[in-house]
């Protein structure tokens, strides 16, 4: 199945190809080295960070809830913040940009957020930073996001989409890997300042290597910018409102299982207390992690570029059922090395969900509100983590008190039921412009 050719082309950011103006892959990674930072800092903070600090913080019959409240917490505010930023920025007249300034100014916010969790002693003490350090950096991330729409033409979003899994895949896997091992070695101080340097140096990057322009029109309606998510009318939009709902299934799929692995790990393969166990743990759960992100790296770009022939909601639905299968496979787990090999099956569902899920996004927001539409696309994203970890926390440790460790089972059930409606919803979401293949319109 191909895709019609459609959307805005800019010589001054492209190659020419066979007539088409073409991204290069130097300006794609460019475009694309922000993520990198985004998600080492979220993954590693969301799956390790937060974790480690609450297990030093919370009496062990109460961390699964306090884990999903500062998680749920944290992920109400980015849900609010990061679609407003993106309408503001959509509207902004400055000579710099629209979109850079708020990338800037989120990104120094965050730093001093960093800061602040480095000296938290409490649980109490860490709410504070958090959730300012989820409004900064979704401030950034608001404004960010709409630079691929506005840049990239839609025959080149297939790569563009690929070159973002890539990139959000490997910021994950050093993420995990560098704060796993920061951790295991106790300096948790050091893996938030590395968060820090790694926004700072791929800021610079996109900065200097994608261009950005001021809105040609002023911002709409201040009022409808504020209101953010709320402002949204899914009737209105029906194609994109599918969508939202089975990126956000599909991702709660993703999410819980990111967010619960250092839990089921010490719980199941490093019973005991102390913090040299739990620093074991933070390893093992790294080295998992890194597994399955590895493959996910592995698997982004050519699943995007599938995506090109078979359409995106196949490649979508086909990763989604896949996450449903390595979600079961883990619940019996032997050992820690059948947790690793079954961590390479669901590796490779998030780098083609991630990748082509990214692409049917920016295929379907209007390019006079990309801001705002990708910034409302995170409903889907910090969503999936408030209602799947808000869920699953307090389910985990219910049944944990009727059984010891089967709370695992019924989470890890629930995770893969959301991946499999995922997969299934995607299937109502039609693309306007696409072509009539051989398997029908995509």
């Amino acid at each position: 199945m191909s895709e019609r050719v459609s959307g805005p082309v800019s010589p001054a950011i492209g190659r020419q190809s066979r007539g088409r103006v073409r991204f290069s892959a130097r300006r794609l990674l460019a475009l694309s080295a922000y993520w990198l930072a985004i998600n080492y800092l979220w993954q590693g903070m969301g799956a390790l960070v937060l974790p480690r600090l609450i297990v030093g913080l919370v009496a062990p019959g109460e961390r699964g809830t306090a884990l999903a409240v500062l998680s749920a917490s944290g992920a109400l505010l980015a849900i609010l913040v990061q679609p407003a930023a993106g309408a503001f920025s959509d509207g902004t007249r400055v000579r710099w940009g629209r979109r850079k300034p708020y990338m800037v100014g989120g990104t120094l916010a965050a730093l001093g957020c960093l800061a602040g969790l480095a000296v938290a002693g409490s649980y109490a003490a860490l709410v504070i930073p958090y959730c300012a350090l989820q409004a900064a950096s979704n401030t950034a991330e608001g404004a960010y996001q709409g630079l691929l729409p506005d840049q990239v033409p839609a025959a080149d979003r297939g790569r563009a989409a690929g070159y973002y899994g890539i990139t959000v895949l490997v910021g994950a896997a050093v993420g995990f890997l560098l704060t796993g091992q920061l951790i295991a070695a106790g300096h948790i101080p050091l893996a938030l300042a590395s968060m820090g340097v790694v926004l700072v140096v791929t800021l610079g990057i996109t900065l200097r290597w994608v261009p950005d322009t001021p809105a040609a029109a002023p911002l709409r309606s201040r009022r409808e910018a504020l209101l953010g998510l709320f402002s949204f009318r899914p009737r209105a939009h029906p194609n994109f409102s599918w969508l939202l709902l089975s990126r956000l299934l599909a991702l709660m799929g993703t999410t819980g299982l990111t967010s619960f692995a250092y839990l089921y790990l010490k719980d199941v393969f490093f019973p005991g207390g102390g913090a040299a166990i739990a620093n074991r743990a933070a390893g093992a759960t790294s080295l998992l992690l890194a597994v399955i992100v590895a493959c996910a790296v592995v698997v982004a770009l050519p699943a995007a570029r599938l995506s090109q022939r078979v359409g995106r909601r196949a490649v979508v639905a086909a990763a989604a059922w896949t996450g449903a299968l390595g979600t079961l496979l883990i619940i019996p787990a032997p050992s820690l090395v059948w947790v690793y090999g079954v961590g390479l099956l669901v590796g490779a569902a998030n780098g083609a969900l991630l990748s082509v899920d990214w692409a049917l996004v920016a295929d379907l927001v209007p390019p006079d509100q990309a801001g705002r539409f990708m910034g409302i696309s995170n409903l889907a994203t910090a969503g999936s983590g408030i209602i799947g970890v808000s869920i699953a926390g307090p389910l985990l440790d219910a049944v944990n008190r009727v059984a010891p460790n089967a709370g695992f089972t019924a989470i890890f059930g629930l995770f893969a039921a959301c991946f499999l409606a995922g997969g299934a919803l995607v299937w109502r979401v039609r693309v306007p412009g696409a072509v009539v293949g051989p398997t029908g319109p995509e």
